[in-house]
């Protein structure tokens, strides 16, 4: 359907050639009139056709074309009839209508030319040409036939006055279609050429003798304006993308070629009189000066027009400069034309502040101010030239006054754009969102807290360290800490105390690596250091200086801190990987941790073994005390004088569904390292003075419990809220509870150790030093740390033999126990023999499988009935 639209004013030309041809061959004929009236009448039914295609804002101008040739149409055939009536007639209702179509043409291209120019003075200029154009075109027309015209006497004035209309609307056709010759359009040009065609034919038949009988020229003539001007209205205004540049191009060429008609026309009046003068013919003087100087009038201000034009788009492109330097200078982009060979070719003062430090501003200068490599430089600008109009986009780092700064940049070269014919390149500052990204990027890969690597940059460095050794046959090391004691400060002193003490962690110990070592936080209270191509002892020594920084207080809110640390090591060998050795280092501090805290360990490959179990250990304790699998067995201690219960000591232990039975000696490290110990110890003191409150109740003797406690418990600022807790609810006097600690606890945080234990002593408990002789044996210690009971471990009292002779060490130890004032207590009494020399010997109580092994709470209390018993026989 489209095409067939597109070749619809093809084949409507080609009919009307084959009309014409047609009517030349049978003019005279009513077949030749016929054919006269049917070009016409496609005429005209092709003016309709082609308004009906016309966009919105030419579609009234194009219909009011179409009615003009209706109208012409109508009245060649009202003359024809007029003709074949033979009326004779020389001024008839045809004039009337062919003067009405004038009028319709007219009008159409009156608004053709208005739809165009849309301002006021686009449409004062086009008026001013068109009244030039048909001033001159009159003048023409006035000389060759209206002065004859005018001067007939013969003639009615009405008929002179229609016939001089035809010419002079004709030169008016030709002067509105002039208005439209602006733009790259044909339509105008064919408007014009039909008008130009009737003029001369109007013309011809006003000179010619018989106006009755049409020649076949003239005919042929009107015929074809009238096609002319039908397919003017079939040209729609071109669908071609915008181009501003060259719309500005084509508007020039149309505004020229319409002031080189308009200048054309003041040859006229000379033309004229050259005309007359070379005929002999009388000259009219007035009327050529008239003619005249209204052609100077009107073109002088069609040139004041210009100027005015003129003026304001200078204005405008004066306040347009003014605009883009008033944003240039307040901007922080900027936009700069270098030729080819490097020539700044755009105005240095769009620039803004920033980059017009210097006097003069050329490329080098701007290089230099924004502080760039000038090799860098160039190779960008040169890579913007071979990519040929392409856009490049780079970013160049600069440095000024010791300072980092960062520029987007965009190049495109555009030599070959004539608007522009330059490189163009567009420079924006982009420091900080460059800096934005710094920070993130350092963000991700460092701890907020500490400003140390966190674990993935942590990885990255220790990758990289293992492929520098396997290259060098350097061994990086792994050294892993883990504090102890942390949560005791988070819990007693809060929690910004403790990001204050990891950040005190993370200072000192940066203070103890190398500058090429790494320090990292974890997680928590974990760090780890990267000892670079060291070997096994320069990780041990960093170690150890590690130590030695966590030894020295704290200081926190105005009192000392003391934590320590439990210390991995890991060295890499070929085979490691950045998670094998930190995991390696993880497993090692793990088991210097369960060794007691405070010390070192290297890794030993037979520890993973372990690790696993003890993992696998942790997981399980972690659920058992909500499931029911921690119980108490009770050892009772007697005096060794009358053979009497005195008390219990209260012993964990661990039923797993799991595993089976578990030794304390395998969990309570294990609950220590993890931190379970608290609630566990809560729940064995609960329990323990439970069953002591309710024993002593029950059988009425003062019975005492003891309770071991640990370093960890110890040291936890939640330990007296546990006791006073368990006194409360089962209402154990305070007296009867013993805590038993040991030397190693004691000694770990010596100054912690001391207040708790006086904060203790000030609840009215009692103190027992377990395991005496295992550890430190320091009588400083028992001087320092003010304890009531003494015990000898049992492992003393084993070496107590079936010779009746008391070793010197246990007499030792009881001979000191008694000089300080304690009571002694005697661990692990299996013998006979052993309970008899440890009575001889003046020991207080003991307590072993001779006397019980550790009973449930119903075969404890039959324990302490049966003794009632046998004391009150």
């Amino acid at each position: 359907m489209a095409s067939a639209r597109r070749a619809a004013p093809a084949l409507a030309g080609l009919a009307v050639t084959v009309l014409l041809v047609l009517y030349v061959a049978r003019h005279g004929s009513v077949l030749g009139s016929t054919i006269s009236h049917g070009v016409e009448l496609a005429a005209a039914s092709l003016a309709w056709w082609g308004s009906r295609r016309q966009p919105a804002h030419r579609r009234t101008a194009a219909m009011l074309l179409a009615l003009g040739l209706t109208l012409f149409l109508l009245a060649d055939l009202s003359w024809w009839a007029q003709a074949q009536l033979d009326l004779g007639a020389e001024v008839a209702p045809s004039d009337a209508l062919y003067l009405s179509s004038y009028a319709a043409l007219a009008s159409g291209l009156w608004r053709l030319a208005g739809s165009r120019e849309r301002r006021t003075e686009d449409l004062l200029a086009g008026f001013i040409d068109a009244v030039v154009v048909f001033l001159a075109a009159l003048t023409v027309v006035w000389h060759l036939s209206l002065a004859s015209l005018a001067s007939d006497a013969h003639l009615p004035t009405g008929t002179r006055i229609v016939w001089s209309l035809y010419p002079a609307l004709d030169a008016l056709l030709i002067g509105l279609a002039l208005r439209l010759f602006v733009r790259r359009d044909a339509s105008p040009l064919v408007v014009a050429a039909g008008a130009g065609i009737w003029l001369v034919c109007d013309i011809g038949y006003l000179l010619g003798a018989n106006a009755t009988v049409m020649s076949l020229s003239l005919d042929s003539g009107w015929m074809a304006g009238a096609v002319l001007i039908a397919l003017a209205t079939v040209s729609r205004p071109s669908e071609r993308p915008i181009d501003p540049r060259r719309d500005r191009e084509d508007s020039a060429r149309g505004v020229l070629g319409r002031l080189a008609i308009c200048l054309c026309a003041l040859l006229v009046p000379t033309g004229m009189e050259a005309v007359n003068d070379m005929g002999g013919v009388e000259e009219e003087p007035g009327l050529l000066l008239v003619v005249s100087v209204l052609l100077v009038g009107l073109l002088f201000a069609r040139t004041m027009l210009l100027v005015r034009a003129e003026a304001a788009a200078r204005a405008r492109l004066v306040s347009q400069q003014r605009y883009s330097a008033a944003l240039a200078a307040h901007s922080s982009d900027a936009v700069v034309v270098l030729g080819r060979n490097g020539q700044l070719l755009s105005d240095p003062a769009t620039l803004p502040a920033e980059y017009q430090r210097g006097r003069g501003i050329e490329s080098a200068d701007l290089v230099r101010e924004l502080g760039a490599d000038p090799g860098e430089a160039l190779a960008m600008f040169l890579r913007a030239i071979e990519a040929a109009g392409e856009m490049v986009d780079a970013e160049l780092e600069c440095a000024r006054q010791g300072e980092a700064y960062w520029y987007g940049v965009r190049l495109a070269d555009l030599t070959d754009d004539p608007d522009v014919r330059g490189v163009v390149i567009h420079i924006t500052d982009i420091t900080a969102r460059k800096r934005a990204e710094e920070a993130l990027a350092h963000q991700a890969f460092h701890d907020a807290l500490t400003g140390l690597a966190n674990r993935a940059l942590f990885a990255d460095r220790v990758d990289q360290a293992l492929r520098r050794g396997a290259r060098s046959g350097g061994r990086p090391a792994v050294v892993f800490i883990d504090l102890d004691g942390f949560k005791g400060v988070n819990d007693t002193l809060g929690h910004a105390a403790g990001d204050a003490l990891l950040r005190g962690v993370a200072a000192r110990l940066r203070g103890v690596v190398r500058i090429e070592d790494t320090v990292a936080r974890l997680g928590g209270d974990e760090f780890a250091l990267l000892v670079e191509q060291s070997g096994a002892d320069e990780a041990v020594a960093t170690a150890q200086r590690v130590l030695d920084a966590l030894a020295e207080p704290f200081p926190l809110d105005g009192q000392s801190v003391t934590v320590s640390g439990s210390v991995g090591i890991a060295v890499g060998d070929a085979a490691s990987t950045s998670d094998s050795l930190v995991g390696d280092a993880d497993i090692a501090m793990y088991a210097a941790k369960l060794s007691g805290r405070g010390r070192s360990v290297v890794f030993d490959p037979a520890m993973r073994a372990s690790a696993v179990a003890a993992r696998e250990l942790e997981q399980e304790l972690q659920g058992a005390l909500a499931r029911g699998e921690l119980r108490l067995a009770y050892q009772p201690v007697v005096d060794l004088a009358d053979d009497r219960v005195t008390g219990f000591e209260a012993l964990l232990r661990w039923d797993s569904r799991r595993l089976g039975p578990v030794c304390p000696s395998r969990f309570v490290p294990v609950a220590e390292a993890s931190g379970l110990i608290e609630a566990i110890g809560a729940w064995v003191l609960h329990e323990a003075c439970t069953a002591a409150a309710a024993w002593r109740a029950e059988h009425g003797r003062d019975l005492t419990m003891a309770v071991n406690v640990s370093a960890v418990q110890l040291t936890s600022p939640h330990l007296i809220g546990h006791i006073t807790d368990a006194l409360a609810a089962s209402g154990l006097p305070a007296s009867a509870l013993v805590l038993e600690v040991t030397e190693t606890a004691l000694v770990s945080d010596p100054e912690r150790a001391s207040e708790c234990l006086a904060a203790l002593r000030a609840l009215g408990l009692r103190l027992a030093l377990d395991d005496f002789g295992t550890g430190y044996s320091s009588l400083a210690h028992l001087r320092q740390f003010t304890v009531d009971v003494l015990k000898i471990d049992r492992s003393f009292v084993a070496t107590i033999g079936d010779d009746g002779v008391m070793p010197p060490i246990v007499r030792g130890m009881i001979d000191l126990g008694r000089t300080l004032g304690l009571e002694i207590v005697a661990e692990g009494v299996e013998t006979e023999t052993q309970r008899r020399l440890l009575v001889e010997g003046s020991c207080d109580s003991a307590q072993g499988y001779l006397f019980a092994r550790p009973l449930e709470p119903a075969d404890a209390s039959l324990l302490l009935l049966a003794t009632s018993v046998r004391a009150g026989a």
